[in-house]
């Protein structure tokens, strides 16, 4: 009996071991599982199988697909709307159902569409001397469909015929300055590589130049143009100036001296530094934009092609202090491409100007029928002063400077999950640079009096060509969103510029775009000397080595009449071109930590606006010592001043309807101190302005302050 009782419990405990076996696998999670698809997007005939990954785990990348005329730029997500997001990372664990697709990238270039068709082009310039080779028409609008071009075996033939014949080029009359902002010797190797035959690179002078400025490695526009402008290094910031501050000869003033026609043009705000090397001096590259226009105004080019209508429409009226200017030199406006076309026949100055705000990065894809894209400007430019110059100028020639500003655009905007699809913009727009080069080459070669000299200010993004950049585009990396310390690219033609020539290299070797570290590299700055000895001007510019740079002054002084704990002074902002996102900054000197300093930001549009800051907790504003400023801030915006030490550097965002700052200090300030503000500049990205303050917009609130200068 004893027996069978045993025998009973034992196979009751072992059911119950089992239920709860059971029961405890029950409660287990179940490890959930998700989807993964892929689509091609047109690619591969066979689309890779969908995948089902348990929760934590990782998807296997499938094979790259493969698409006629493209390349592979990764797999990606998709948001809401269905635009690309990001591309995917396959080393992390999927969490979701997933649905990746394909990121593909054309490998050909096309011709900007540009204008209607219904706009007519002008004849282009025919030749004035016999004896010159046989260039084929140039094209002014592209075609999608045809992927017409301007670099042709015949114009390639053109220029070797040209290049062959020793007594070809004469003594140089005009000179054209081509400027891919941003334009990098990678950049020009990758374009070749995947876009085509670029016919910069078969100019006959080819050279390399340093874009660093007078203190730092890395340059902005502002320096590295006045460096080609000017002939002088400078400091970062400064337009046409040199770093002492004093004023520079520009070529375009040496050409005017000389009864030159001059024109400037470019696809970017005729404001914007590039231009302005070329047409203004200013010591911070620009007063704001309404001081910049109102320079360029009076500078008075005879040719202004860029963006920018709103900012220089109002000088052209007659209730403008500035017409009477305007009219005594003969100026007129133009906003629209037909209004463009027809001043072909106008002998007045041509200011072409349109409304800016719609030309965002490319411009190698436009169907915009507003404004001309690079190659109709370039074309259109040339155009109208070859005839100016034989109708109204005595041929005594021109000189024009060209910018393509999208290079640096895509360099600027470049992120690090979207590495591809920006370098693949900088690539394009260096082909886009290349048609505007082949229309200018067709005139060089009809004209041998004219020289050619094409180049970059600076490199942008800082991009690198990877093992395995020949077939995989993805490995040309571009790992910055800001200008480098590389060097860049000189392309020449005409008489007087082998000086810029520092590489030799067989034609083998230049399609393959290599031998580029071979040649000797040189300052930026030659290039101005050589564009000034092409006008005659055997010592133009300043020497690379020794030219000293010195000290400017504070813009604006307050001095301590008594023992005080508290300074309050104002400033008017009224007139700032304030945009969404802009930053203000300025600095004050000298302040110890033990300072509170108090700014008020008062808006026209809101209630007020404050913002209170301890330098040993910076909160909406921030503050930083000069110990902590980045190098280019302190040489061109500290020791410039003479005071590098004790100044803050302060930052705040602005508002569109921003009208007063008041600034209040409070501390132990001593009678005969002196509070010193400078370099207050409006800033998004890149400086956009500089706002000069004195004794006509800056007030000293109470008696403690008694000289505002």
């Amino acid at each position: 009996m004893r027996k069978t009782v045993f025998a009973l419990l034992s196979v009751l405990f072992v059911l119950a071991v089992v239920f709860t076996v059971v029961a405890c696998k029950q409660d287990e999670p179940v490890a959930a599982e998700y989807t993964v698809t892929f689509d091609s997007v047109g690619g591969s005939a066979v689309e890779p199988a969908s995948v089902t990954v348990t929760e934590g785990s990782k998807v296997k990348k499938p094979a790259d697909p493969k698409k006629e005329g493209y390349y592979f730029g990764g797999w990606w997500t998709k948001n809401n709307k269905g635009d690309y997001k990001a591309v995917y990372n396959f080393a992390k664990a999927v969490k979701s159902d997933l649905a990746l697709y394909a990121r593909w990238y054309t490998t050909e270039y096309y011709m900007p569409a540009g204008w209607v068709s219904t706009i007519t082009t002008p004849v282009i310039w025919t030749s004035k001397d016999p004896g010159t080779v046989t260039v084929p028409d140039a094209v002014l609008q592209g075609d999608f469909k045809t992927k017409v071009t301007n670099v042709t075996p015949a114009l390639e033939k053109a220029l070797a015929d040209a290049i062959a014949d020793p007594d070809y080029f004469k003594p140089v009359k005009n000179v054209i300055i081509i400027i891919s902002d941003g334009m990098g010797i990678t950049h020009v190797q990758a374009s070749e590589q995947w876009s085509g035959d670029l016919i910069m690179t078969k100019l006959p002078n080819v050279g390399v130049s340093m874009t660093k400025t007078r203190e730092d490695a890395i340059t902005d526009s502002a320096a590295g143009g006045t460096a080609i402008a000017e002939g002088y290094k400078t400091t970062s910031l400064f337009a046409a100036m040199d770093a002492e501050g004093n004023e520079l000869l520009s070529v375009s003033e040496l050409a005017r001296s000389q009864g030159k026609l001059v024109g400037i043009v470019t696809n970017a705000e005729m404001a914007d530094a590039t231009p302005a090397v070329f047409s203004v001096h200013n010591k911070n590259r620009s007063e704001g934009w309404t001081k910049m226009c109102q320079q360029q105004i009076v500078f008075g080019a005879d040719l202004f092609m860029g963006n920018g209508y709103s900012d220089y429409s109002g000088y052209f009226n007659a209730s403008n202090d500035l017409y009477k200017f305007v009219e005594a030199n003969n100026m007129k406006l133009y906003s629209a491409s037909t209004a463009m076309v027809s001043h072909l026949s106008d002998d007045a100055k041509m200011w072409a100007v349109f409304a800016g705000t719609a030309n965002k990065f490319a411009r190698f894809d436009t169907t915009d029928t507003d404004k001309p894209n690079l190659q109709q400007m370039t074309a259109y430019a040339l155009k109208w002063l070859d005839e100016q110059d034989k109708n109204n100028n005595d041929e005594k020639g021109f000189v024009v400077m060209i910018e393509n500003t999208y290079t640096d655009h895509f360099g600027h905007g470049n992120q690090p999950l979207d590495g591809s699809a920006n370098t693949y913009g900088i690539v394009k727009e260096v082909q886009s640079t290349d048609e505007a080069v082949a229309i200018a080459l067709k005139y060089v070669l009809e004209h041998p009096d004219t020289a050619l000299i094409v180049t970059a200010d600076h490199e942008t993004g800082n991009t690198t060509l990877k093992s395995g950049w020949e077939t995989d585009f993805t490995r040309i990396v571009a790992d910055s969103g800001s200008h480098s310390a590389q060097n860049v690219p000189v392309f020449a033609i005409g008489k007087g510029t082998e000086e810029l020539n520092t590489l030799d290299r067989t034609e083998a070797e230049r399609a393959a775009g290599a031998k580029w570290a071979e040649a000797t590299p040189y300052e930026n700055a030659i290039i101005g000397h050589v564009i000034g000895k092409l006008l005659g001007d055997e010592n133009f510019g300043g020497d690379v080595e020794t030219d000293t740079y010195g000290k400017t002054s504070p813009r604006f002084d307050v001095t301590v009449a008594k023992d005080t704990t508290t300074l309050t002074f104002t400033l008017d902002l009224t007139g700032v071109p304030f945009r969404s996102g802009n930053l203000i900054q300025f600095k004050i000197k000298p302040l110890n930590e033990e300072n509170t300093v108090k700014l008020e930001l008062l808006d026209s549009s809101k209630t007020e606006e404050t913002w209170s800051t301890l330098f040993k907790e910076a909160k909406f504003s921030t503050a930083k010592k000069d110990a902590e400023l980045s190098p280019a801030y302190k040489q061109a915006l500290v020791e410039k001043s003479g005071l590098a030490k004790g100044w803050y550097q302060f930052s705040l965002p602005a508002t569109v309807g921003a009208k007063t700052l008041r600034i209040t200090l409070t501390g132990n300030f001593k009678a005969g101190d002196v509070i010193g503000m400078d370099d207050l500049t409006v800033q998004y990205a890149s400086t956009i302005g500089q706002i000069l303050f004195g004794s006509s917009n800056a007030t000293a609130e109470g008696a403690p302050l008694v000289v505002v200068n």
